[in-house]
């Protein structure tokens, strides 16, 4: 199978300015960046492609999560599955901070991606593919499910089909550790508009 590079970039959105905030369970003193921000969570990345519900191909790699481009009220998280010579695909969300939570937020109620309490839910629903997510991100461990159905046929994936990634990710933190230590390099991004060059982090 040829190599997949695989971004769903959702950049600079906002969030609705009369959005209710949630924050229960969290202290409000706390920021996102501080929390989860400096070096990456390292682990292990599967993916499944099925088509009417059969699994059809499998990629077992290495996994990453990271925050990028932080600023004093926004952030990009970034996972990144490295398949070897086979594939990597990565994905690039950009939220607004909301003390320790984090929020991509939309005009339409179905599309929306959300940090809250360290769990991850999330959904974009678009003319080309539906995606959801869900998972957990805490100070030493990441985890998260991600599952797009695409509604159209691309040069990789058929019309109908299913591609499922998770991520099992964990990292030990200490008292120096206050940088990301990534640097940051020029890939291939595939995205519904077709194939474009952009930044993510090697860690």
């Amino acid at each position: 199978m040829k190599t997949i590079y695989l971004s769903l970039v959702i950049v600079h959105l906002l969030l609705l300015s009369g959005c209710t905030k949630d924050n229960d369970g969290e202290d409000a003193n706390q920021n996102f960046n501080e929390v989860f921000g400096g070096k990456p969570y390292k682990g292990t990345a599967k993916g499944v492609l099925s088509q009417n519900e059969t699994p059809i191909y499998t990629w077992d790699g290495e996994g990453r999560i990271a925050l990028i481009e932080a600023t004093a009220d926004s952030v990009s998280i970034v996972f990144m599955a490295d398949f070897g010579n086979d594939d990597e695909m990565n994905i690039k969300l950009r939220g607004k901070l909301d003390g320790a939570a984090y929020r991509m937020e939309t005009t339409d109620p179905d599309n929306f991606f959300r940090i809250v309490d360290e769990k991850i839910t999330g959904q974009i629903n678009n003319a080309q593919q539906q995606m959801t997510f869900d998972g957990s991100l805490r100070r030493e461990t990441a985890a998260m499910n991600m599952r797009v159905t695409f509604k159209e046929a691309t040069d990789v994936f058929p019309a109908g089909s299913e591609l499922e990634l998770t991520f099992d990710t964990r990292r030990t933190i200490d008292d120096n550790d206050n940088d990301g230590g990534c640097q940051m390099r020029l890939v291939p991004i595939w995205s519904p508009s077709g194939v474009t060059m952009g930044m993510v982090p090697d860690c």
